[in-house]
């Protein structure tokens, strides 16, 4: 069956937590996929006043996603959040990641995370393609041969993540992973999907060198325009690390919210956003969460229960690894449905029907 097994594990890995300010609920499941290949962070008391929330979808291993929940947090705590410029520091935060993952130190580390997770080493095809490329002259010492292992060149991870300060939300992503501010039940988006054969996306691919195939996908290889990792990809001299066909610069947004006027926070990898739409997630988590003494963990997990797919005759939706976390304010007043909530330019409309449907992925072109 590919990279897809005979049955799903439906075992799912969840939590919750809490501090004065909100309630944070997560959960994970492997689902179809060979491996559990998604990570996540959930630091409601990540400094004063202020909780850290991130999603990491892996592909070509977990590795890198698991290393993005080890370092991440700490590099965001750079000189530029201590100022309060806290959308710098989350760029800041990306790139320095990145760029380290080509260093000796944390390839060891990425390898070791890599053969931890029972990924066997690469085929001699591969590493042959990598020793000739990076090596022409056939001097290979032991940084470059370290620097060949291909924890970090052949796998990567999305990055969505949100950071609270008190009652403003910084949101960063790179990637398809998302996060979705509930307000007053309409979803807000707080990141975009990073595709390909998205207008500013391509122009920079095809700049560096890239090609973009009919199905969305550069090289033929990864179907999203940004990522952790992946450096296979970013071997352009030519141009910055924010200039390679693909990179790890986030886009951020950021939103005032309060118990009054934003009732919960979403944060998943595309195994949720392909079965269900921003919208009809919100809904689904609406119609759960005001009950009272709810778990938000348990509604992560009903979530998956509704996107997993009976089989895998697609191999496409409801097939991938599912991870959710969903973060509520406390004390949360319930708004008229008459409040005015937001400019409708600024709602997400992509799907406006209540009821439930998985039939069809979500549009992301």
């Amino acid at each position: 069956m590919g990279s897809y097994l005979n049955k799903p594990k439906t075992d799912k890995e969840s939590e919750d937590m809490e501090n004065d300010l909100l309630m944070c609920g997560v959960s994970s499941m492997q689902g179809w996929r060979e491996k559990q290949e998604d990570a996540h962070v959930c630091l409601v008391d990540f400094d004063d006043d202020m909780s850290l929330f991130g999603v990491f979808d892996g592909h070509g291993g977990a590795e890198v996603a698991q290393y993005a929940v080890e370092m991440l947090p700490s590099l965001i705590k750079n000189e530029l959040f201590e100022q309060g410029e806290y959308e710098k520091a989350l760029v800041k935060a990306y790139m320095d990641f990145d760029d380290s993952l080509i260093e000796p130190p944390v390839l060891r580390r990425l390898r070791t995370l890599r053969l931890k997770n029972g990924k066997t080493e690469e085929s001699g095809e591969k590493m042959l393609t990598w020793i000739l490329k990076f090596f022409d002259n056939g001097d290979v010492d032991e940084k470059k041969l370290v620097e060949t292992e291909l924890a970090g060149k052949d796998s990567g991870c999305t990055a969505v993540v949100a950071l609270l300060v008190k009652n403003k939300l910084y949101v960063a992503n790179a990637g398809d992973s998302r996060c979705v501010v509930s307000i007053g039940g309409k979803a807000h988006a707080m990141s975009k999907d990073h595709k390909p054969r998205d207008k500013s996306e391509l122009k920079r691919i095809l700049a560096a060198g890239g090609r973009v195939s009919s199905d969305g996908r550069i090289n033929h290889g990864l179907n999203m325009s940004r990522a952790l990792g992946d450096h296979m990809y970013k071997t352009n001299s030519l141009f910055p690390n924010t200039k390679q066909m693909i990179t790890a610069l986030p886009d951020v947004q950021a939103i005032d919210l309060t118990p009054e006027n934003g009732d919960f926070i979403v944060l998943a990898c595309d195994g949720i956003w392909n079965s269900l739409c921003s919208q009809k997630a919100v809904d689904f988590i609406s119609n759960r969460i005001h009950c009272p003494d709810v778990k938000l963990s348990l509604i992560c997990e009903e979530l998956f229960e509704v996107c997993l797919a009976p089989d895998t005759p697609n191999a496409g939706v409801g097939c991938d690894n599912m991870t959710c976390i969903i973060v509520k304010f406390k004390h949360h007043q319930k708004r008229s449905l008459t409040d005015d909530v937001e400019e409708e330019s600024d709602l997400v409309t992509d799907c406006k029907k209540p009821k439930l449907d998985v039939t069809a992925p979500e549009s992301v072109d």
